[in-house]
């Protein structure tokens, strides 16, 4: 005897296995294998469940899911860092001296560093992440926001695809050591590095993780974007740090300009103080380094904002003085710059190269030969670079003593990159196109002649390499296998780098610049494939076995999230796609449902019968009754359209009588249409089930199996059946059981209820954080203690709020003492300057003109500005000027001019000629101001700074060092200096009006605050108006001195007409407060 199941159980009945539980479908009870594949007897065993794998636990011994196809899980703690989640508390203090005693606020906020098993591996990889409900990573999305944002997200996890292979993670093994922490091959986590807990009610289980794991992947769609840069120019090099991409001009000719792009798509323009050739750039420990041509480099430390200029000594005697503050002298440009292992490296065509830690120090190495060095690159242990129009590259562990190797084939080289284990080089105009080395020394060609590339970068995971003078790129995962990518246009296409996951590319004498990036989204996995992997995770069959050949359909994603047999695993397949399975020879087969009828049964042929026995009936036939049957027919679903939540779809008849509803589980992936149309499979497949036929059959029909489709002749017409049992007797005879078919049933046509509501499908990426470190003078009470304002905002308004972290050990340790939440401060740039004035008038006649970083401005009453609105801080560190703007008219975009100007405010009138294009303007709005409490010791002592913006890591900002003046503590200085010379002894009499730092108001017949703890004065006597030889310092206890004759006498050999003085008030914490600088002649 056969059946249709018996081999698996039952599970080959199709739907009818599928319903086993439902009276109004009956059972296949399996037989001897099916007995020892899935056991009739015992325990009952469920099967993978919708609602498997939503919930993210930590339970030990908790099975590992399997997944086909693209599907989401939700994942099973299995490591947190130190048991513990960490805990940040921040004091705040506040009150004391007017306000009264001080008082101190705690606050206290969560992170975590843990590990999240997802599934069996290896995977392909993960589309996109959810915490709780929060898309934070789609790496197939189209957008390119989306795209930058989703590589930010990723730079706070490490995904390990559980290939057998796989190393253990480094940040457990330093918590766990090395011995003792395990990869977990075969086992596909995720590990997040201190995720802050803030948004997730500062739990693990309110950080739920939900990954979409992608067991298959469709082909990567590349997208390339034309976007402008700030001018047209000979853009020739590009570098870029964690928020800022740069393009630098010069590159076929002198140029001045620097393009910068915090986002990929936006490019403003800076200018450095000389126009020279630049034929490279590079970034590295918070520095930006574009080299001139013929000597020298331009710096930046401030992310790109500004740039300083080295200039190299042509004479300098290396040998003599092996490091000096400006890079080793070339007759020929530098034209290849790259920063690693803790150091840049600069080539030139020579004997020589470049080497520094900070852009300013160099020392030179001494390269293998005299050839024309120029692209280079480190990958992680070994700086390589090549020397153009030949076939020998270089190799060197410092930078300062190299190696010479031959490559496979000579080639103008133009770049370098190292990924994918492999250095790759490219070059253009003959020679070799594409060549790659997995050492620096053994390499092999990849792409002939005929093309032309001058721009390469390693982005995330894959190499793009551009045309130079054409629309055609390249892409490569491998570096070894490379595909055609069109570009945005037709162009000298000239530098490439990776920036927040994708590619920018310069072209060399245009505007124009792309953005190219990757999308990559899962696919399904064939039902055969599905079916055959779960069929061998049994342990008892081997793919000889099985014939799954006839299984064409796809499965968009299927998910097994519980310990279950061979059986329920695949019920579900069964109930999406029907199949049946029976045993033919010693292989089961899988065989589809609806197929066409193999034989037309004679009607003389039924009630096959022994010679002995009496003739019975032909055809029996049993019916279930219309009550046991569905009215309704519910799946539920993974939702392919709904971030895989729980859909549902039905299918209804309403020709019956009878109310039972039923509901179906499939933890699959399907839409609504498809959803539904299973729906309407599964009903009508039930009610075709009801009807249950027997017939017996001569030897004539001995080729005849379960699940094959025959025709009966009936008095009422033919009608279809399928076998779903088959029992060969002794004498030959063949009896049948069958159940009617109908092939349209599989074909259905419902159409399925689309949802309403999606989850979000973009993301906006985290600008960078702008800040200022205001070292004012006392502007309010919040300024009478040591410490300083901090301004911050974000480029754009999707800014979440930022940190400020601070290091006072040179970066050993940090701290993050103040927190700043959107929109924040109201931040610009100065693009024009403006010059010394009459302080102690309304300045109409200055311009000054502001593009804002963030905020907006407005006019104010003249009124409203002397009590304090519109107030500014304007300039820089050691040189803020305080001004005051009455009327602030946009231009355009987020530029203003500032006029109708007070200048000099709160005794700044010093900085007023010490302005430069850039200077950094900040609205002085106290809601918008934090200031930052120091100490004592903080005063005069270097410090580091960086911005964080929230959900970003710290890497993403480079370290600011700043000095604190107290300037805020410092006294003003002096005014109105006045004297009189006795006309008989020459002794001098001198005056003046102090000024001061604390209340100030005109009140009558009140002294203005002293604001220090004593009265004292510093005057300092110079020989002339140079101010350089200081001949006598005098002290005062009042707004007065004496310098006798004898005194003038000692000093400068005679009595003098002229004083050239310095006064100073002092202040018992800084010291000397700002001079009054002046000469006085009677």
């Amino acid at each position: 005897m056969s059946s249709a199941g018996q081999i698996l159980g039952g599970i080959a009945g199709g739907v009818i296995g599928y319903f086993a539980q439902n009276p109004w479908l009956g059972v296949q009870i399996g037989l001897s294998l099916g007995g020892l594949i899935d056991p009739p007897k015992g325990p009952t065993a469920a099967g993978p469940r919708l609602d498997d794998l939503t919930v993210q636990t930590s339970t030990y011994g908790a099975p590992i899911p399997r997944v086909y196809g693209t599907v989401t899980v939700v994942g099973n703690v299995i490591w947190l860092e130190n048991n513990r989640l960490k805990e940040t508390v921040k004091k705040k203090k506040s009150g004391g001296k007017g306000s009264g005693s001080k008082t101190t606020t705690k606050t206290y906020s969560y992170s975590a560093t843990f590990a999240v098993a997802l599934c069996k591996g290896p995977i392909v990889g993960i589309r996109r992440l959810w915490i709780r409900s929060d898309l934070v990573y789609d790496a197939g999305s189209s957008d390119p926001n989306t795209i930058a944002a989703s590589n930010q997200s990723a730079a706070g996890w490490t995904l390990y695809k559980g290939t057998d292979t796989q190393a253990a993670d480094p940040r457990m093994q330093a918590t766990l050591g090395v011995a003792n922490t395990p990869a977990w091959r075969g086992l596909a986590y995720l590990v997040f590095q201190d995720l802050a807990l803030a948004k997730y009610a500062n739990s693990l289980m309110g950080a739920q993780i939900k990954a979409e794991v992608m067991m298959a992947a469709a082909p990567i769609a590349w997208t390339a974007t034309q976007f402008a840069l700030s001018a047209s120019d000979s853009w020739g090099s590009m570098a870029a740090s964690p928020t800022t991409a740069i393009a630098v001009a010069g590159d076929s000719g002198s140029s001045n300009r620097i393009s910068i792009t915090h986002d990929g798509q936006t490019w403003t323009q800076v200018t450095t103080s000389t126009t020279e050739g630049r034929y490279c750039t590079a970034y590295g420990a918070g520095i930006f380094i574009t080299m001139n041509s013929g000597y020298g480099c331009e710096k930046s430390v401030d992310d790109g904002a500004s740039w300083s200029h080295i200039v190299s000594n042509v004479g300098q005697n290396w040998v003599t003085f092996p490091t000096n503050p400006y890079p080793p002298y070339a007759p020929s440009s530098y034209s290849g710059i790259c920063y690693g292992g803790g150091r840049f490296v600069a080539t030139v065509s020579g004997l020589y190269c470049g080497v520094t830690t900070d852009g300013t120090n160099w020392q030179r190495g001494t390269m293998p030969n005299n050839r024309t060095w120029g692209p280079i690159t480190h990958n992680g242990s070994v700086f390589c670079a090549l020397a153009g129009g030949t076939n020998y590259c270089a190799t060197s562990v410092d930078g300062l003593t190299w190696t010479e190797h031959a490559m496979s084939g000579s080639g103008n080289w133009n770049a370098i990159a190292w990924g994918a284990g492999l250095f790759v080089a490219v070059g253009f105009s003959g020679g070799v196109a594409i060549a790659s080395s997995p050492d620096g020394v053994t390499w092999t060609t990849r792409m002939g002649s005929g093309l032309n590339f001058k721009g390469l970068s390693w982005t995330v995971d894959y190499f793009v390499t551009v045309g130079y003078g054409s629309n055609q790129g390249y892409t490569s995962l491998d570096g070894i296998t490379w595909t055609a990518l069109t570009l945005p246009a037709s162009t000298l296409w000239r530098a490439c780098v990776p920036f927040l996951g994708a590619t920018l590319v310069v072209s060399q004498t245009t505007s124009i610049a792309a953005y190219i990036y990757a999308s990559r989204i899962g696919a399904g996995q064939m039902l055969s494939t599905v079916v055959s992997a779960e069929c061998l995770q049994s342990g008892l069959l081997s793919a000889g076995d099985i014939d799954v050949s006839a299984l064409t359909s796809s499965v968009r994603g299927y998910r097994i999230g519980s310990v279950g047999t061979l059986r329920s695993a695949l019920e579900p397949l069964q109930a999406s796609w029907p199949f049946d399975v029976v045993q033919r020879g010693y292989k089961l087969t899988f065989k589809p449902r609806g197929g066409a009828s193999v034989a037309t049964i004679a009607a003389g042929d039924f009630d096959a019968r022994g010679t002995s026995q009496e003739p019975g009936v032909q055809i029996t036939q049993a019916r279930e009754v219309d009550s046991q049957l569905p009215r309704r027919l519910t799946v539920r679903y993974l939702d392919s359209a709904r971030e895989y939540d729980a859909g549902s779809q039905y299918a209804e008849r309403l020709s019956s009588s009878t109310i039972r509803e039923t509901v179906v589980d499939l933890p699959i992936v399907l839409d609504a249409g498809e959803a539904a149309g299973k729906a309407e499979v599964l009903l009508y497949a039930a009610w075709l089930a009801r009807t249950q036929i027997s017939f017996n059959l001569p030897a004539t029909y001995l080729h005849l199996e379960p699940a094959d489709v025959v025709t009966l002749p009936t008095p009422e017409g033919s009608i279809t059946v399928r076998l779903t049992t088959v029992n060969y007797t002794s004498d030959n005879r063949v009896e049948c059981r069958a159940t009617l078919e109908r092939a349209a049933v599989y074909t259905p046509a419902a159409l399925g209820v689309v949802p309403s509501t999606t989850g979000p499908t973009t993301l906006t990426p985290l600008g960078p954080s702008t800040y200022a470190l205001l070292d004012l003078p006392r502007l309010g009470s919040s300024q009478d203690g040591v410490g300083f304002p901090v301004a911050m905002c974000g480029a754009d308004s999707a800014w979440p709020g930022g940190a400020l972290m601070r290091s006072a050990d040179a970066g050993a340790t940090w701290g993050q003492p103040l927190d700043f939440a959107p929109p924040g401060a109201t931040i610009g740039v100065a693009t024009t300057t403006i010059g010394v004035v009459e302080s102690r008038l309304i300045d109409a006649a200055s311009r000054l003109t502001v593009t804002l970083t963030s905020g907006t401005l407005s006019d104010v009453s003249e009124l409203a500005m002397l009590a304090g609105a519109n107030h500014f801080a304007y300039g820089a560190a050691g040189r803020w000027e305080i001004i005051a703007a009455r009327s602030c008219t946009l231009q355009s975009g987020s530029t203003y001019v500032l006029s109708n100007l007070l200048r000099g405010r709160f005794g700044s009138e010093w900085a007023m000629g010490l302005h430069a294009t850039s200077d950094v303007v900040v609205l002085l709005d106290s809601a918008d101001l934090q200031v930052l409490p120091l100490t004592n010791a903080d005063i005069g002592a270097a410090r580091l700074f960086r911005a964080i913006t929230s959900g970003r890591d710290f890497s993403t900002d480079s370290d600011r060092a700043m000095t604190y003046a107290a300037v805020n503590l410092k006294p003003l200085s002096p005014v109105l200096l006045n004297g009189s010379r006795d006309p008989g002894t020459a002794d001098w009499s001198l005056t003046w009006t102090r000024r001061t730092r604390k209340g100030g108001e005109w009140l009558d017949g009140v002294d203005a605050e002293l604001g220090e703890a004593a009265e004292t004065y510093d005057i300092e006597v110079y020989a002339d108006g140079s101010y350089a030889t200081l001949k006598r310092t005098i002290t005062a206890s009042s707004p007065s001195c004496a310098y006798s004759s004898g005194a003038q006498v000692t000093d400068f050999g005679t009595n003098q007409s002229t004083l050239y003085l310095k006064v100073y008030q002092r202040s018992a914490t800084v010291g000397r407060g700002y001079p009054l600088t002046t000469a006085i002649t009677r």
